[in-house]
């Protein structure tokens, strides 16, 4: 093979090193293959040590800015052996744009994987806060550490059995149609070679519960793999951490590294506002690639023009999945979220209690605020008295808008019909922020009746009226605070 290279063990290190200024990861920056115009897999047998042809070799030192690239080849010595994976199942690992930063967090899990020999180790975090991007780079740092790797994307949500089939054809084992005798082969697999399962979204299969405990077998039994798992929720078996058993909570990117990534996007690191920005979007860095182009084409790069406009812009790619996690909580954790919208600053646990329409057992209510803070959907705030919760402004963003929409939706449904059972949220949640006397300045109102003007015009008032009417002779459990809102929006 004279037209084929590999890289040595130096070049790899001077390739490492082009490929991290640049923000890329070594095998799932899709911009590295093409612009070398090779495939992801090509990519990967570079970084594995294997041979590749000359000129894609060439090609891919190039494309990290490196043009001597007889610097990184490396002619093996005859009895040299090339370094390799035995196994190497990833193709359903996605491509991502780049990744910044994370040392911390990459120290932390290898750490975990490699010296602790841990069996299961979660990366749980919101939606878009970077958990696949993490893993994928994690996977980039440890690949060599173990005798093989298993990349399965769970958002497509499989059944256990399908994903177990997946698994052990890879053994070239045959079907088995029992789960516990197949999870039973699986873990024998797992104990015979060192592997890194990477089992990416698991928060689309919670539901089912032999998933669950698939996953405390896997962290339970004896053997010599490690499990990781992505989640934007943590699974209630993983509350507390163990010896064997790990749980990393993603949050928001540091601000020197949000401001590699704001300098990716065109920002020169001297703009007034960088660091407000990076604080309103709590360094969330998909939130961050979302809102750059708008301020470069909108506002002319201009940050202190779009923080003058005094709102969040998420985009619809976030607004996407945010809605898809709201959508898997409970009918009381949306009711709790909706009031933290409602009030838009830090709330007790105790005052909280006091705006629900029906009593809630305590010990319940609790529980679903722990399971909001599971999701990462919270943010807590500690001060001298209690405890209190409000949202980070990018879900604050998102609900708010929500609760609009579905007051909308409502208020039309029963003007259609004159029937009040549409009503839900404009019954269990009164849309004015207590302790405001100001009903221009309430967000939540202003936005819903600016909403229904554009449906209804100078009909409004009349349509509102109508509704009122039908609240004679009900119960005041069944009117809730219906009444409260329809007048607060008379009034305005």
């Amino acid at each position: 093979m004279s037209n084929s290279l590999k890289a040595s063990t130096a070049g790899l290190v001077i390739v490492d090193k082009a490929r991290q200024r640049l923000g890329w990861t070594k095998t799932s920056t899709a911009r590295w293959w093409q612009d070398a115009h090779t495939s992801r897999a090509t990519l990967r047998r570079f970084w594995q040590g294997d041979r590749i042809q000359q000129e894609i070799f060439i090609a891919i030192c190039q494309a990290v800015g490196i043009h001597n690239w007889e610097t990184i080849a490396d002619i093996p010595d005859a009895d040299e052996k090339a370094i390799s994976i035995p196994y190497l199942d990833w193709d359903e690992a996605p491509d991502v744009e780049s990744f910044y930063g994370r040392s911390r967090e990459l120290a932390q899990l290898e750490q975990w994987l490699i010296a602790d020999a841990c069996k299961l180790v979660a990366i749980v975090g919101i939606g878009g806060i970077g958990k696949t991007a993490l893993a994928l780079a994690l996977v980039d740092h440890v690949q060599l550490k173990f005798d093989g790797l298993i990349w399965r994307n769970l958002q497509t949500t499989p059944s256990l059995s399908s994903l177990l089939d997946s698994l052990l054809n890879i053994f070239a084992q045959a079907v088995i149609d029992n789960i516990p005798q197949a999870t039973t082969k699986l873990i024998h697999y797992l104990q015979q070679r060192r592997y890194l399962l990477i089992l990416d979204g698991v928060e689309a299969v919670l539901s089912q519960p032999e998933y669950s405990q698939f996953l405390q077998q896997l962290s339970k039994n004896r053997h010599h793999s490690c499990v990781l798992i992505t989640s934007r929720e943590q699974p209630k078996f993983l509350a507390n951490d163990t010896k064997t058993v790990r749980s990393l909570t993603l949050k928001g990117l540091l601000k020197i590294e949000a401001l590699e990534l704001l300098k990716s996007k065109g920002f020169a690191q001297k703009e007034l506002g960088l660091s407000v920005l990076i604080q309103l979007y709590r360094g969330h860095p998909l939130a961050l690639k979302l809102v750059s182009p708008l301020i470069q084409s909108v506002f002319a790069g201009n940050i202190a023009a779009f923080l003058s406009q005094n709102t969040v812009v998420i985009g619809d790619r976030l607004r996407g999945i945010l809605k898809q996690q709201f959508e898997q909580i409970a009918d009381l954790e949306q009711d709790i979220i909706y009031w933290l919208a409602i009030w838009q600053e830090p709330i007790s646990f105790s005052r909280l209690q006091t705006h629900l329409l029906i009593s809630v057992d305590p010990a319940i209510l609790l529980e679903a605020i722990i399971a909001l803070e599971r999701r990462s959907l919270l943010e807590k705030w500690v001060g001298s008295g209690d405890t209190s919760f409000t949202l980070q402004p990018l879900v604050m963003k998102f609900v708010t808008d929500e609760l609009v929409e579905k007051a909308a939706q409502e208020i039309q449904q029963v003007v259609e019909s004159c029937k009040l059972h549409h009503c839900k949220i404009l019954r269990t949640h009164w849309l004015l922020r207590p302790g405001s006397d100001d009903i221009v300045g309430d967000r939540i109102l202003s936005q819903l009746r600016e909403k229904l003007w554009r449906v209804y015009g100078a009909t409004l008032p009349q349509n509102l009226e109508q509704m009122l009417r039908l609240l004679k002779d009900k119960t005041p459990l069944a009117i809730g605070y219906i009444g409260c809102n329809l007048a607060s929006l008379l009034q305005y």
